[in-house]
């Protein structure tokens, strides 16, 4: 064994190198995370954690796809992670991203067939049924939207995403009053900065470009003053 951390060789039928104590690499297969605190297993999943060689050209993989994102190269990134996914079809992480990355250049058939996948895999990962009920709201299938949206709620009723897309579901039947229910409620779980900015900012084009009545407006002014009241933004 070659030590990460300090460079020295070791035998290995050491659990650790003895020369500076740290642990050897190893990677959870299910997680699709680096793990070095000696165990055997996954402290989140509970899987067996295997040798970081075997992991490293896929970890590599996903460091290339999320540089290529940040590039806006969509198409690079999505080859990326199917690559990783050839060999790990399981990861619910990569699953996510790469569904993701359909939905960002477009794809949304696409991003549909893989949120399902991962459905399969993990139906209550953090935010796929937002993202699906997102598609549905796109698709106007508004009941199967609010199925999804449930089911988020939930698993994750703390979570930010669901409470919007909601929202959004009561300005399209002008249920503005119970659209002002779900926004006390989103308000008093603490609500992510990032969310809440980029709601405003649709509520704006909606304002702006779609014919509205005064309470959509209305409640735009209660995001704006909780923004500016918790968040120390000026807008």
């Amino acid at each position: 064994m070659k030590c990460s951390a300090c460079g020295e060789k070791y035998s290995d039928e050491l659990d650790f190198c003895p020369f500076c104590g740290a642990y050897p690499k190893k990677f959870c297969p299910k997680c699709f995370c680096e793990v070095n605190d000696g165990g055997k297993v996954c402290s989140d999943c509970g899987s067996e954690l295997l040798p970081f060689e075997q992991f490293k050209p896929y970890h590599n993989l996903k460091e290339k796809a999320l540089e290529y994102k940040d590039k806006n190269d969509f198409e690079k990134s999505a080859e990326c992670y199917e690559r990783i996914l050839e060999e790990w079809p399981n990861v619910e992480e990569i699953n996510f991203l790469l569904a993701e990355n359909y939905a960002f250049i477009g794809e949304t058939d696409k991003a549909l067939r893989q949120y399902e996948r991962l459905e399969n895999i993990n139906p209550e990962y953090v935010g796929l049924c937002s993202r699906l009920a997102k598609i549905y709201i796109e698709k106007e299938e508004i009941e199967k939207a609010k199925e999804y949206l449930k089911k988020e709620h939930k698993a994750h009723p703390f979570e930010n995403e669901h409470y919007i897309y909601w929202m959004h579901i009561c300005f399209i039947k002008d249920e503005f009053e119970k659209a002002n229910r779900i926004l006390d409620r989103l308000f008093a779980i603490g609500p992510n900065e990032d969310d809440l900015l980029m709601f405003k900012v649709n509520n704006d084009l909606n304002l702006k470009y779609v014919e509205y009545n005064q309470e959509l407006a209305d409640i735009n002014e209660r995001v704006k003053e909780y923004l500016e009241k918790n968040f120390n933004i000026s807008i």
